[in-house]
Parts: C-alpha cells; structure tokens; sequence
C-alpha cells in the first residue's frame, strides 16, 4: 500500500512539479503535493502545519533555496529541507548544507529522491523523538530536584549516585558528602538489623518495600522517615540501581505518640473510673437498704401515733430513698456500656426487639400499647446492649404517652449505605425543640413528679450507639409524637 507523503514544494514550473509527483509515485509513495512561489505563500503554508518534508528547487524568479530554508528555520519546525536543482554552484549546495539543508538533488537523476525522502523523514522523526526524550528527561530531573520530599538513587551495593536538595536540606549533609558513601550515614540506630535484611530481601526480588526509619541528622538530632524503596531494572530487564522516596513525618509521628499516650492514660482513667463505680455502687447501695428499711420499720412501728404530716415526710424519705437506689443501678448501667468489651458478633435485631419487649410486658401491657415492628436485618454487635438500647427507647415510647391515649409504636429498619438506620416511632407527646442536648447524661425534660426516671435512659442509649460506632437523633413522630433513629453496622460479610 502506498505511503502517504504531504509535501511543501517549492517551485516555480508545473513541469517540473508533476515529474517530482511521478517519481514519488513509482517509488511507492501517495505524494500530496502543495507548491508555492513566493515567501509569503510559503510563510501562508508553514501555518498550516503538517507536512512531511520540503522539495525547493534553489532559484526562482522571485524566491530562492537559501530564502525558504530561511523562513522554514525561523517557522521552528524540523522539517527535512532538501534542495532540487539542475543549475548550482557546489560551493553553493555546501554552503546550505551547512546552514541546515539536509540533502542536494540534481533533477537530472531523480532515481536518488525518494530513498533520500525516507532517509530524511525516518531522521526527522528520530531527531522528535528524541527532543522529546530529552524533554521528559529535563522535566523529570526539574521534578525531582525541586519535590518536597527526599529523593536518593543508589546502585545495586546501595552506593549512593544521587540525592536532591530536599534530602540535602533535611539531613544537613551536601551532596558531595552523601554522593559514593551509603545511606547509613543517616542511620539512627533504632531500626533493627532484621527490618534492614527484610529492606534488601524485598528490593533484590524486584518488589518495593515501604516502611519507616527513625534517622539522624548530620547534626545528631533524630527524625522520623517514611520511605518508599523501588529497584530500577534497565533495558534487558535487570536491576541497575535503587530509588528511595521519603518525606519527614516527624511532626505526624509525635502527634501519633502525644495520641497514643493521651488515649493509654484515658484507658486507665476509664478502667480506674469503672472500679470506682462498682465500689461506689457497692458502698452507697448498703447504707441506702438500711435507710429504706429501718424507715419502713419504723413507719409501720409508729403507724397511728404520727400525724398526717409525719407519715408525709416519712413517704417522702422512702420515696427519695428508692429514687437515690435507681439512680445508682443506672449509673452503674452507664459506666460500664463502653468498659465491658464484649466481642462484636452478628446479632438478630428482631430477635432483640421481641426480648426487650418481653422485659417491657407488663408496662405494654398496663398502657395498652400497640408495638407494630417490621422487618429487622442481622447487625454486628453487642447482643446484651442492643437489647438495653431498644428496651430504653421502647420503655420511652410508652412511659412518655397522652393521657387516656393508647400508645402506638412502630419499629422500622431500611438499608442506608454500609449501615443500617433503624427508627423507633410513638405517638406521644413529642420532644419539644431545644438547643438542650437530650442525651447528655442527667439531662431531664420533665420533672419527676410528671414522669418518674432518673434522666440517664438516652444517655446510655446514646453510649450504646456510639460504641457500636454508630450515630442516634431525635425528630418529631409521624402521628405528632417522636422518632427515634440510630446507625448500626451490618455483620461482617461470610468467609
């Protein structure tokens, strides 16, 4: 198949043109030909980019070989020049092959064009290519002396050849100093003579390795590096030389080290917190049984010798008594939710509903409420505590209800994401807006003569959630009540 050639003549006689066109032609080549005269023509031509070559006989009556290898030289295009006469001085041909011209033809023995077409064509293209080699070369090497991060190139012993000035400014030492030594010039001491055999072990496979170094500087003070280490294999697949890429991440490791001490010393407050609890509810509960119990003793002892006002007060200090003894159960509910540890496991959430539901019986029953619950997926989680958490908001739904008003609660659960959000709905009477924080700990929206509890409910709910790295808010109901919802996590996908 002939070879498609777009070719900027430059010739004054048809003649002259059509017998070029021929002879490309016999020599297998699909010339698409565009001649001009004059410079502007040939200015006009070079604009519109995408030739192959230039043909120009070396004298027209108002243009010259010499002027159109001038004007294509000021275009910066590199394109072949080739000059196609009958009548020229050799002195003169050398001369333009000196200034850039690349090959003289003579139109008595065309026989020699074509080769010398291909020739030129096939050196141009190398000439691109290679400009452009050296192109991506100069902006890499621009990249990696002016990247933020270090950069050093060792040979297969780890003999050091390169390092950019960010490696310089980090460590202290100049290039001179690090160049033919290796990178142990910086070695801290910290990093294990096993973590260096695994290093030479994974690069000398071909692999990269990727880890961290606790370096020194030239100057003694230590910093922490996060490198990256790749071989570099040459044209016949072999490993020539290695490239490490780190960046100091000193700052980011001290913080990583000021966060794992913070969340240690919080561990153990938590822990310490956690015993003082139990030992706090241990020893509050025994004091508070006497006091309930002699105060019932001597209420029952005294019964009909108190008047109206002292039997009140004796009521009154039971009563208190009772309500001290809840509000410690549930504190102690409270401090353990985040302490207790149990291990994650795929959980029913319709089996969790039906058993906080059963602990709920009697009040379900008492109120006359109505639990419609949907479909329920499997979460992953903590049994014991989900069960807690719907106990709490079902409890909620029907101790928080109208008057002589049946309470009509819906349970619901619908895929959002990579969670599932469930809904608990009544038709209560609502939470009224505030900029209050309902499930902060204590936190009460009605006294406790309106609504007995200790105010601890939804903040337990609210831990239990959390720790099940999910999240829980409140909105206003459908029937004018409330909606509770919460996040929890789907189980972990079958092995």
């Amino acid at each position: 198949m002939p070879k498609p050639l777009r070719i900027l003549l430059v010739e004054d006689s048809p003649d002259d043109a059509e017998l070029v066109e021929l002879e490309l032609i016999r020599g297998g080549l699909l010339p698409s030909i565009h001649r001009v005269e004059t410079a502007a023509a040939m200015r006009a031509a070079l604009d519109l980019d995408g030739w192959d070559v230039v043909l120009s006989d070396y004298n027209l009556p108002a243009f010259s070989a010499e002027a159109a290898l001038d004007i294509l030289q000021a275009s910066g295009q590199d394109l072949p020049f080739v000059i196609l006469s009958g009548m020229v001085n050799p002195r003169d041909a050398i001369t333009l092959m000196k200034r850039g011209a690349h090959d003289f033809l003579d139109k008595s023995s065309l026989a020699r064009l074509v080769p010398a077409i291909e020739r030129e064509v096939s050196d141009a293209a190398e000439r691109t290519r290679r400009r452009k080699a050296e192109e991506q070369v100069r902006v890499l090497s621009m990249a990696v002396e002016q990247s933020p991060v270090s950069v050093l190139i060792t040979d297969t012993d780890g003999v050091i050849t390169y390092a950019n000035p960010c490696f310089c400014d980090n460590t202290g030492f100049a290039r001179h100093e690090a160049l033919g030594r290796t990178p142990a010039i910086v070695k801290g001491g910290h990093t294990s003579a096993e973590e260096y055999a695994e290093l030479w072990r994974t690069i000398r496979a071909g692999n990269v390795w990727r880890g961290m170094f606790h370096n020194r500087r030239k100057d003694g003070s230590f910093y922490w590096d996060d490198a990256s280490i790749s071989p570099v294999r040459g044209p016949k697949g072999d490993i020539t030389h290695y490239v490490g890429i780190t960046q100091d991440v000193t700052q980011r490791q001290l913080k990583d080290q000021e966060v794992a001490r913070a969340v240690e010393h919080l561990t153990e407050v938590n822990a310490e917190l956690e015993r003082f609890a139990y030992v706090a509810s241990h020893d509050l509960q025994e004091p508070l049984r006497t006091l309930t119990s002699f105060t019932q003793l001597l209420a029952r002892h005294q019964q009909g010798r108190l008047d109206v006002e002292a039997e009140e007060y004796m009521g009154f200090i039971i009563d208190a008594a009772r309500h001290m003894h809840e509000l410690i159960n549930d504190l102690l509910i409270y401090s353990r939710i985040a302490g207790e540890g149990r291990a994650f496991v795929p959980v029913s959430l319709s089996r969790v509903c039906s058993q906080a539901l059963r602990n709920l019986k009697s009040s379900v029953e008492e109120a006359g409420a109505a639990v419609t619950v949907g479909d329920l997926p499997e979460v992953c989680g903590d049994d014991v505590q989900l069960v807690q958490l719907f106990q709490n908001l079902l409890g909620n739904a029907v101790k928080f209800r109208h008057p002589g008003v049946a309470p009509r609660i819906t349970v619901r659960a619908e895929p959002r994401g990579e969670e599932w959000l469930v809904s608990i709905s009544d038709n209560g009477i609502g939470i009224q807006p505030s900029s209050q924080d309902i499930f902060e700990i204590f936190r009460r929206l009605h006294t406790h003569a309106e609504y007995p509890g200790t105010g601890i409910g939804l903040a337990v709910c609210k831990c239990i959630v959390q720790r099940h790295r999910g999240r829980i808010w409140a909105e206003p109901g459908p029937d004018g009540g409330s909606t509770f919802l919460f996040t929890l996590p789907p189980p972990p996908p079958a092995p």
